[in-house]
């Protein structure tokens, strides 16, 4: 197929068949995440609802529903910090690429408005990717080297599912970029800067198109020959939801959401008008003051009703922070005080305000990532249990997704670079890195884990399995120490009675349950590691074997000292001045 400006000319003139189908799917994320009202659920009038009321809503609209998904977007940048997420460059950089230009060199030290690919991909390709599931992440080229001997530099570009202009799978994409560039009119008169800019890519070639005229005139800045033999492009995908006119349309993994989301919205914008209608303090009094328009009879010389005063005869000023006016003269004597404040119902406003939680709970938990929920552990009608395996499940399949577009982000790259100086395809392949997919993450708060672990104490869970979530929750914890991180896992490690409080010891000690030795190092477990830290070097780096058989030496050695029957020496002063 040739690419050329007729082309593009010719493709402008139709929109993608999917067009419509992945721009819905998008949007129903987006319009929460950007903060954006969602005109369809606000503008809708209640059952009668007047019409001023609903234009109040649309006015005072709050993106109530942007903070969950924010939430869970903040909490899938922890993916990367998985001790396992690694990736890793070989040793296989052909001796023709010069120093400094290796791919490891640009995609990690050098790459173009982020430093590494790995920031790219956590700063934009996360969001994008989970709000559109259809848009296209191609590698391009934004200029062109003009010096043969200079490596190209490529770059990934998102383009969202509505900058989509035409894509035949395998063949051709032709996609708008958000970037914009300035031109100037015929006479060099006027620049104008906002000219539109497309790439057209193929399984060999490249093209980038310039906007250079006000009538949508396009000239060919860019025609590279990229030697890729595939198209240099990928959607950044989800769940299958269908396949449609030959094109594969995906369904974002956070879907889910959106149906809580938008329940979210609507009641949240009901809530604010009940709260203006209910919460606020309205005072009325008792007046004998007539409309002057009307002369208190409510209507005009014309017969028509006085919009003045509505029809009332009185002077009035009715809104939340106003006051209703009632006349004396058809009341008789007035009541005293002559003016009071209205008893409103608050329970709607109180009901609508828990459900409209309950909303966002739900849309969290729809991901099993409810523990990002603000609600109290405590609260009735709330369960904050989460299904682990279900959550790593989620997160791993987030990640595989993102790891299967950087695999084809960095052999784009490499391609782009290296298809030259390193004509042979396989040894190109030889210089790619492998990205390993993280099989744990570490996700949950703290105050889950503390909540957890509280449960299972007042549960009677074997000490065993306390011991474990005991360590699990010190890892979270001293994450950013490791030194003390290390120190308090070796003390679960290496102690015999963990989670076992200092009179149950004593008890299974004088009934022969266990040995002294074991007394002696589970009631002087601190001591007894610092002091292997400070006698050996490397203590916490040693297999778990040799770490116990040095904290045992050292009660062994005690014990012969004393004899091995004074207990209570060992567990005293006597370990303290060994220490």
């Amino acid at each position: 197929m040739e690419i050329t400006v007729d082309f593009l000319k010719k493709v402008l003139q139709n929109n993608y068949p999917n067009y419509k189908k992945t721009v819905d799917l998008a949007n129903d994320l987006k319009v929460h995440y950007n903060g954006r009202m969602p005109d369809d659920l606000i503008s809708k009038r209640r059952p009668n609802e007047p019409e001023e009321v609903k234009n109040y809503r649309k006015e005072i609209y709050v993106p109530i529903t942007k903070n969950p998904i924010s939430k869970v977007l903040t909490s899938l940048q922890k993916i990367r910090r998985s001790k396992d997420w690694v990736i890793n460059y070989g040793n296989d950089m052909p001796a023709i690429v010069r120093t400094g230009e290796s791919l490891k060199d640009y995609c990690e030290y050098h790459y173009p408005g982020f430093t590494s690919v790995t920031n790219w991909v956590f700063s934009e390709l996360l969001g994008q990717y989970l709000l559109d599931a259809n848009a296209f992440v191609a590698v391009v080229l934004k200029k062109k080297q003009t010096n043969e001997n200079e490596y190209e530099e490529p770059v990934a570009e998102i383009f969202p599912s509505e900058n989509t202009v035409y894509y035949e799978e395998g063949a051709v994409l032709v996609v708008k970029s958000r970037d914009v560039i300035p031109y100037m009119t015929p006479g060099g008169r006027y620049t104008y800067y906002d000219g539109r800019i497309y790439y057209a890519l193929t399984p060999e070639r490249i093209v980038r198109f310039e906007q250079v005229r006000k009538n949508g005139q396009f000239e060919i800045a860019i025609d590279y020959e990229h030697g890729v033999g595939e198209l240099p492009a990928c959607k950044t995908g989800g769940v299958f939801r269908e396949r449609v006119n030959n094109d594969t349309i995906y369904e974002s993994r956070i879907a889910g959401m959106v149906p809580h989301l938008k329940e979210a919205a609507r009641e949240y914008s009901d809530l604010q008008a009940e709260v203006v209608q209910h919460i606020h303090s309205e005072k009325y009094y008792y007046t004998a003051t007539d409309c002057k328009a009307c002369n208190g009879s409510g209507r005009l010389s014309n017969d028509k009703i006085c919009d003045k005063c509505n029809g009332t005869g009185l002077v009035q000023s009715i809104s939340p922070y106003g006051q209703y006016l009632i006349k004396q003269k058809e009341l008789g004597t007035a009541p005293q005080p002559p003016i009071g404040y209205i008893q409103k119902d608050t329970s709607i406003a109180k009901l609508q305000d828990e459900r409209v939680d309950k909303h966002i709970y739900r849309a969290l938990a729809s991901i099993n990532m409810q523990f990002l929920d603000q609600t109290p552990l405590n609260q009735s009608g709330y369960a904050k249990e989460v299904d682990k395996d279900e959550l790593n499940n989620f997160v791993n399949s987030i990640a595989e997704d993102l790891v299967k577009i950087m695999d084809n982000v960095y052999r784009y790259i490499c391609d782009y670079r290296y298809m030259i100086s390193v004509p042979d395809k396989e040894t190109r392949r030889s210089m790619l890195p492998v990205i390993s997919v993280p099989e744990k993450f570490d996700l949950l708060g703290s105050d889950y884990m503390i909540s957890e672990l509280k449960s299972a104490k007042e549960a009677g869970i074997n000490p065993i399995i306390i011991k474990n979530m005991e360590i699990e929750f010190l890892k979270k914890q001293y994450n950013a120490n490791p030194d003390i991180a290390s120190e308090l896992e070796c003390i679960y490690e290496i102690d015999p009675l963990p989670g076992l409080s200092e009179d149950d010891k004593l008890v299974m000690l004088n009934n022969g349950g266990i040995s002294e030795e074991d007394y002696a190092v589970s009631c002087n477990i601190t001591q007894l590691v610092r002091r292997a830290k400070n006698e050996n070097s490397g203590f916490f780096k040693k297999e778990a074997k040799e770490k116990r058989d040095l904290i045992y030496g050292y009660v062994k050695n005690l014990m012969e000292k004393t004899d091995g029957s004074n207990t209570k020496r060992i567990l005293g002063a006597g370990m303290k001045d060994e220490g």
